[in-house]
């Protein structure tokens, strides 16, 4: 057992239990999400003590240079001194600018930025309102100072809730990031690239697609949409109009197999897993870039077939939908 603070407070921390871990069975109302050092929901900053590497594996150099540690990571030592982050700090404002329905499950939420930070498709941000609730979001596209993002409701998810039927041209939200290396590299622009996304991780795989196509990409690319229905794929004609539009541009949509078979036409929509798919259509070599993203097991089968097919693991790029609601923290604590 070791003792950890915490703004002051000391915590007791079990052997092995990280500092997210120990804050939660005491009652502290510590914001988490995805609990795998990935979302930076939890971060937290380093003041004084012995720290383990493990506590900013994965962090950007400005956060490391701010000493910012994942709480989620941290197995404290004895002494360790730490302290809350002010939402200032992280967050910048973002006032939403447009809102519109996709489908009748999925909206289109874009929000305006201010500063000199760079963001790409398929890089993550935590969004919250300002009291609190939040998610983390993948960025489906970026014209300038607007980012786009695509955002399915949840059954009894508060953020999507809040999203689909109250909030409101000209809202404010609170941004933090980005992060992430799931995105186009224009460096070599004959590379095939392959993109997997399920369900609302089509925004950010098509966003991908769209910015190498933009940058006269040369290569092929091959974007791959699953769904567990066809109302699932909610960009479908818009994708097959980019197919026709662009020679190097080839779509597939994809649905689950508990779909109504009559109801797929062989040609625009495979009854097919995606992975099962890709893996199967494709010779792959070390000239291949892969980006997948979706839903945890998806990725993750994903990242290993392709792996073991012969792709480099530093060319297999991922964006994995794990994430918990955040939490709302109090300002004050006691």
């Amino acid at each position: 057992m070791s003792i950890f603070y915490v703004d002051g407070v000391a915590f007791e921390a079990s052997s092995g239990e990280t500092v997210l871990d120990a804050l939660l069975r005491q009652n502290y109302p510590a914001n988490y999400s995805c609990r795998k050092g990935r979302c930076r929901s939890c971060l937290m900053k380093y003041v004084e003590g012995d720290l383990a590497l493990l506590a900013q594996r994965g962090l950007e150099i400005e956060y490391k240079q701010e000493g910012l540690l994942f709480a989620c990571q941290c197995i404290p030592s004895h002494g360790l001194t730490l302290q809350s982050v002010q939402s200032d700090s992280l967050f910048l404002s973002a006032p939403i600018v447009a809102k519109t329905r996709l489908s009748e499950h999925v909206v289109k939420l874009i929000v305006q930025v201010s500063g000199n930070k760079r963001f790409l498709a398929g890089q993550s941000v935590n969004i919250r309102q300002p009291d609190g609730v939040g998610r983390t979001f993948a960025i489906a596209k970026v014209s300038g100072d607007l980012l786009e993002f695509h955002v399915k409701r949840k059954r009894n998810g508060k953020f999507s809730d809040w999203l689909f039927y109250r909030a409101c041209e000209g809202d404010q939200l609170l941004l933090q990031g980005p992060w992430g290396h799931c995105h186009y590299y224009p460096g070599m622009p004959e590379d095939t690239l392959v993109l997997i996304g399920e369900g609302t991780g089509l925004g950010a795989v098509a966003g991908i697609a769209e910015e190498a196509l933009n940058k006269g990409h040369s290569g092929n690319i091959y974007l791959y949409h699953y769904g567990r229905n066809l109302d699932d794929l909610y960009q479908h004609k818009q994708l097959l109009q980019w197919m026709l539009m662009n020679r190097n541009f080839f779509y597939q949509a994809c649905v689950g197999a508990d779909s109504e078979k009559s109801q797929v036409d062989g040609k625009r929509v495979r009854l097919a897993e995606p992975i099962e798919l890709v893996t199967g259509r494709h010779q792959f070599d070390r000239q291949f870039r892969v980006f997948i993203c979706g839903e945890p097991k998806m990725v993750l089968r994903g990242q290993e077939r392709v792996f073991l097919s012969g792709v480099p693991i530093e060319r297999i790029h991922v964006l994995s939908f794990d994430y918990r609601e955040l939490r709302k923290r109090p300002r004050t604590w006691g």
